[in-house]
Parts: structure tokens; C-alpha cells; sequence
């Protein structure tokens, strides 16, 4: 199984939570980890905002897991997502890279919750 990490997945694991280490499961059992590119964007934003650390956080990111790249194609697949889910762009987005992908998309982000192909942390 292949899996896409929403940046709520992300974040939870570089916090340690309890969700967190359940993440590390999946990143440690999973030979190929997709994260759209577009949750760089909103990690980066977080820590900024923050005044954390995000530097080595995006480097892990890029070394432990593929990068999708936004492009037209996912940018019309989101558009259809958008529309029949209601989701935001950015959730759109990363959904329609997952799809994309033929993976499940591991988040805890309630917008995804009722949709195919979605590991929920909780």
C-alpha cells in the first residue's frame, strides 16, 4: 500500500503526539510516501507563524517521502473534488494528489473523513 501524508500527518509526527506515533508506525512499515507539495507550503506557514524550527522538518519531509508536484492535471482533478466535496482549494488539492497517486491519504483532518480512500488519525 502506498500512502499520501496530508500536513496534519506530518506535524503530528514531528510533535510526538500520540497521533504522531502512530504516523511513525506508518512511515517506518511504508516503502513509499507521497506528500503533495502544496503541504509544504502549509508545514513552512505553521512553524513560521510559530517561530519554530522548519528548515530540517521540510528536509526529513523531501529525503523520507516522494514530493508530488501541483500541475494542471491535479489542478483539474482538485477542481472536480472541490466542487463535489466542497472541500477548500488547498484540501482539494491534496486529495486529488493522493488520488492521483492510487494511494490512501493518511490526515486528521476532518474535511476528508467521509471520503474513499482516507486513513483518519484518530
Amino acid at each position: 500500500m502506498t500512502v499520501t501524508f496530508d500536513s496534519s500527518a506530518w506535524i503530528e509526527y514531528f510533535a510526538g503526539t500520540k497521533l504522531g506515533f502512530k504516523v511513525k508506525d506508518i512511515i517506518d512499515r511504508e516503502d513509499l510516501i507521497y506528500t503533495p507539495s502544496i503541504g509544504l507550503l502549509e508545514i513552512k506557514h505553521k512553524y513560521q507563524r510559530e517561530n519554530k524550527k522548519w528548515k530540517n522538518r521540510i528536509e526529513f519531509i523531501c529525503d523520507r517521502s516522494l514530493i508530488i508536484d501541483l500541475n494542471s492535471e491535479i489542478s483539474l482533478f482538485a477542481a472536480d473534488f472541490k466542487n463535489k466535496f466542497s472541500l477548500y482549494s488547498i484540501d482539494a488539492i491534496i486529495y486529488a494528489s493522493a488520488q492521483k497517486m492510487k494511494s490512501k491519504l493518511v490526515t486528521k483532518d476532518n474535511h476528508f473523513k467521509n471520503l474513499k480512500d482516507v486513513y483518519m488519525l484518530d
